[in-house]
Formats: C-alpha cells, sequence, structure tokens
C-alpha cells in the first residue's frame, strides 16, 4: 500500500479473478480503479509530485501515470524489496535478494550500485529504503545474521557514504 504524497490518492496491490495487480483508489470515492497493464505487481510506491505510481513486476522496475498510459520499464530489477522516488528525480530501490540498493533515473537507465553489504559484519542484504526530507540521505534495513530479528535501520547519506545506525532490531522504516 502507498499513499500519494498529496494525500489524494491510495495505491495498493490486490487480486480480482486471481491474478494480482496495482489498483488506484482516489480518496474522496470508494471503489478502486484498476491500472491497467500492471500484472504480477508488487511494492508500489509515488513520485513526489503523486503523478506516477513505481512498481515492481515481472523482474523489473517500472512506473505508470496515476492519468493512465501504459507502464514503462525503468530498468532491471530481479527481485522488488522495496523503493522511493526522491525529489531530484532518482529512485532508490533493492532489486535483489543478498544485495545492497541501486538508483536509477526516473526518465529510466542503467541503475548503479548505491549501497555494498559489509559481509565481515554479517549483513546479507539492504531493503525497503525510503529517501529523507534532505534528498541525500536513504533510510534502509540492513538484514544481518542470517534473520531480520537482527536487523538494523540505518541512514546512509548517499553523497558522502556515511552510515548511521538509527535503531537496532528493525525492519521497513518510514519517515
Amino acid at each position: 500500500v502507498a499513499v500519494a504524497p498529496d494525500g489524494t490518492r491510495l495505491a495498493f496491490v490486490a487480486s480480482r479473478g486471481g491474478q494480482t495487480q496495482l489498483f488506484l483508489r482516489p480518496m474522496d470515492a470508494l471503489e478502486p480503479v484498476p491500472v491497467a497493464g500492471t500484472m504480477n505487481a508488487t511494492g508500489p510506491f509515488f513520485s513526489p509530485d503523486s503523478q506516477w505510481i513505481a512498481f515492481f513486476a515481472d523482474g523489473q522496475l517500472k512506473k505508470v501515470s496515476v492519468s493512465g498510459g501504459a507502464p514503462v520499464t525503468l530498468c532491471e530489477a530481479p527481485v522488488g524489496l522495496g523503493g522511493s522516488w526522491g525529489r531530484g528525480g532518482m529512485i532508490v530501490f533493492a532489486g535483489a535478494t543478498g544485495s545492497g540498493l541501486s538508483q536509477v533515473s526516473a526518465s529510466g537507465g542503467t541503475a548503479q550500485r548505491v549501497t555494498s553489504l559489509d559481509i565481515a559484519r554479517g549483513e546479507f542484504s539492504h531493503r525497503w529504503p525510503e529517501w529523507l526530507p534532505d534528498g541525500e540521505t536513504v533510510l534502509y534495513t540492513v538484514g544481518v545474521s542470517g534473520k531480520f530479528d537482527d536487523a538494523q535501520l540505518v541512514a546512509q547519506s548517499l553523497t558522502s557514504g556515511k552510515r548511521s545506525i538509527v535503531v537496532q532490531g528493525g525492519t521497513s522504516p518510514r519517515y
């Protein structure tokens, strides 16, 4: 489930007739509307201007306009484990298990790795990122020691690389 930053819409994944897809519901209406072309969607999140919804489907990160139209593929993302669309037009996301976070332009292109696992400290996954208001720091989960009971919520500057533990023992951070 994702709430648009302007508070006017709710996006969620549901099944109707056995097939999962993305649905959009205006906050002033009761009935959700299926979003065409979003079969197998997971992990929706909105653009900062609330005009686009990004999501994962079929091994790719995609976006679709809230006003309709065909989804646009942004990049490969074999397993979508969370994403966040920053004000600067960059999307940070976890596109695979057992790896760090990547980022890609909201226009699409080749994803670039922005965090790396510290295997010596037992890290096995970085996931569920969320941009912080400064536009350069990302809050995310660091899976450690093989289980999420011991996970860390960290804030990392993608400019300097400085990383700080915010909470020991948590997952799926939200700002």
